[in-house]
């Protein structure tokens, strides 16, 4: 009587502790995937980054004429324009900035995957700022001529001297004021637009 009491007790025991056992794991069994995995989902996310477009990300820029800034946006305020003579024609570099205001280093936005050879240079031998481009328009075409900087092989030395600036010519053709719409081209999209326009006097 006593070991069929024993005997039967035991084997509820057991019961219970399989039970409580199958019960502890049944989260694991369920749960635990490829998502789950701390060290996948790491993987994953680096992916996601490389895989992530290149973007400069400006939030102003200047303008300078010889060394000196003659123009500053940043974040929906400026000082400053730029003025010509008639009949003349002024070299402008504009320096795209940060929200700190602190320049950007365009040549530092890596090529596209694949572009890159072993210099760290594209296809063409161009560094990560040619990467990028000038877009101006919406000025009025009769009071000035806006020349983009399409010969680089012929200002390496500029591009030393003014680092990551992107140049633009500005000539005056007749007295008067307009305005400018600058975009920081990357490719065929824009990376930045200026939340102003950029006042331009002839005189």
């Amino acid at each position: 009587m006593l070991t069929r009491f024993v005997g039967q007790d035991l084997s509820v025991t057991i019961s219970q502790l399989m039970l409580l056992a199958f019960v502890a794991i049944l989260p694991c069994i369920g749960g635990c995937g490829e998502d789950d995995n701390p060290i996948l989902e790491d993987d994953h996310d680096h992916e996601h980054e490389a895989d992530a477009p290149l973007h400069a990300d400006a939030d102003g820029f200047n303008l300078e004429i010889d060394g000196k800034v003659v123009y500053h946006q940043h974040q929906g305020t400026h000082e400053g324009g730029l003025t010509v003579g008639v009949g003349e024609e002024i070299e402008v570099h504009v320096h795209f900035i940060d929200a700190n205001e602190m320049e950007l280093h365009l040549d530092e936005v890596a090529a596209p995957p694949g572009e890159d050879d072993d210099h760290g240079d594209d296809d063409h031998g161009h560094d990560g700022a040619e990467f990028f481009s000038l877009g101006l328009s919406g000025y009025d075409s009769s009071i000035i001529q806006i020349h983009l900087d399409e010969h680089e092989d012929e200002h390496e030395d500029e591009h030393e001297e003014h680092g990551d600036a992107l140049p633009f010519g500005l000539e005056g053709l007749k007295a008067g004021k307009t305005e400018i719409k600058l975009q920081l081209l990357h490719g065929d999209h824009p990376d930045f637009t200026a939340a102003l326009l950029i006042p331009v006097t002839v005189e």
